[in-house]
């Protein structure tokens, strides 16, 4: 059993999307309750694993 403190890796499912002027924003969810919104410039990047993330609160 894990406490409440303990982390996890979280495995980051998209629920939606949506392109705006700036690019994309992916909302994102985990099973384990958490959230996230990522969003990615119009213009390709050299290394697009690296997003802005801005956790929910």
């Amino acid at each position: 059993m894990t406490s409440e403190n303990q982390q996890h890796r979280h495995r980051w499912i998209a629920s939606s999307s949506h392109r705006v002027s700036e690019g994309l924003v992916v909302y994102q969810r985990c099973d384990c309750g958490e959230w996230r919104v990522t969003s990615t410039p119009v213009h390709p990047v050299v290394h697009p694993e690296i997003a802005r993330i801005r956790k929910s609160a």
